[in-house]
């Protein structure tokens, strides 16, 4: 877990500017139905950046629903609290895991150049998507993200005014964890594989999040040569039926790009 710059005084006062500004793009913002209630929980969500997937036929920017939300998207965008923590969650995947983090940056930058048009949520984070969580008491009930790349990381950071002792925590159900989560934390999981959720906060306590993330779709669309299944298959049938075979190869490749941390050595050297 990166949790928040080390030595960083100025990181409180970051996580207060980022959830007030939360606070206010809620009051002025209005959302749809959909954007209100979700499998993940109750309460307001806006997602921004590109992706590709849910019947598009090629990587698309997410759209906002209306006025209010080109307002909010553009709010959230300039806010300089909210970049510095975006920036900050992708170092800290550059650190976990530098192999998978230049591979994705790379297929990035790609389809970048291929539709220009195609704006991450920051240009300091390797994201190509963010989702905010409004609450004012974001709680998510136990739930996968299929959609997100299934071997990448996904950033969450809290934000809020809570007790992280009594509440907000991170549950991680496959692997039987219950992590305190404070606000102003970032972590990072594979949301695709892990079930995850949060525990409830205590009464007159506020918890919001943001999350960053990459779909699944976008890295298929680019190792499928910038197009679609169907016209793969039409196009190229002999690459669809190779790429199909050697599903178990990519998988243990994709595997490999976690970067494996090792315990230090009991005889070496270390300041006293």
């Amino acid at each position: 877990m990166p949790g928040r710059p080390d030595g960083d005084a100025s990181w409180p006062d970051v996580e207060r500017s980022a959830d007030a500004e939360l606070d206010d793009v809620l009051k002025n913002c209005k959302f749809t139905r959909k954007q209100l209630r979700s499998r993940r929980g109750r309460y307001p969500t806006l997602s921004m950046g590109f992706s590709y997937g849910g019947g598009q036929t090629e990587p698309t920017n997410m759209k906002a629903k209306n006025a209010s939300q080109d307002k909010a998207c553009a709010r959230l965008r300039a806010h300089g609290p909210l970049k510095r923590m975006a920036g900050f969650a992708s170092s800290a995947y550059y650190t976990s895991s530098p192999l998978k983090w230049t591979i994705h940056d790379e297929v990035l930058k790609d389809l970048r150049a291929q539709n220009p048009s195609l704006t991450p949520p920051y240009p300091n984070s390797i994201f190509p998507a963010a989702t905010f969580n409004f609450g004012p008491r974001v709680a998510t009930a136990p739930h996968r993200d299929y959609y997100n790349v299934p071997y990448g990381w996904c950033a969450i950071t809290a934000l809020g005014k809570y007790d992280p002792k009594h509440g907000g925590h991170l549950i991680l159900w496959d692997l039987k964890l219950v992590i305190e989560f404070p606000p102003g934390s970032t972590i990072l999981i594979p949301s695709a594989l892990i079930t995850h959720s949060n525990t409830p906060i205590r009464r007159g306590e506020t918890r919001r999040s943001f999350t960053q993330y990459c779909a699944g779709g976008l890295m298929r669309w680019h190792s499928y040569g910038n197009r679609t299944a169907a016209a793969l298959q039409q196009e190229a049938p002999e690459l669809k039926a190779a790429l199909n075979a050697s599903i178990d190869k990519r998988a243990a490749e994709a595997l490999a790009q976690f970067r494996v941390w090792e315990a230090e050595s009991e005889d070496e050297d270390r300041p006293q």
